[in-house]
């Protein structure tokens, strides 16, 4: 009985790890944009306010929030297939994502502020010229 159980649990365990590792990337249409080198936003939400940095090198986008305590939250970049990668040791996160994709579209637009709906929450962008 009791080998009957780990057996199971096994199964399981091996059956959500392989559906895991299948599931499919979510890709995102790549805004054109000109050449920028970095763009720094507030970002505030219900969990607060937080830094958003952007880079442009070559064809990537490179992505880095920070919270108010500069621990960072996310740091992602944009490959130009539309596919995000994680960079370093944070967990991904598909909403972030979408605002990412929604930030470039601020840039593209040259808007200063704006308020992004994903996911059922609201984030107020602002540019902010730091130079």
């Amino acid at each position: 009985m009791r080998l009957k159980r780990v057996l199971n649990f096994l199964f399981i365990f091996v059956t959500a790890i392989m559906l895991y590792g299948c599931a499919a990337k979510a890709k995102f249409d790549v805004p054109q944009i000109v050449n920028f080198d970095k763009r720094e936003f507030e970002v505030i939400s219900q969990s607060g306010s937080n830094l958003l940095y952007v880079s442009h090198e070559k064809e990537d986008y490179y992505f880095t929030m920070i919270n108010s305590m500069g621990t960072p939250l996310a740091r992602r970049v944009l490959r130009p297939s539309g596919e995000f990668e994680t960079v370093g040791f944070l967990p991904p996160n598909s909403t972030y994502n979408e605002l990412f994709v929604k930030v470039l579209n601020i840039v593209k637009s040259n808007q200063k502020e704006a308020v992004i709906a994903v996911n059922n929450e609201n984030f107020k962008v602002r540019a902010l010229d730091i130079r």
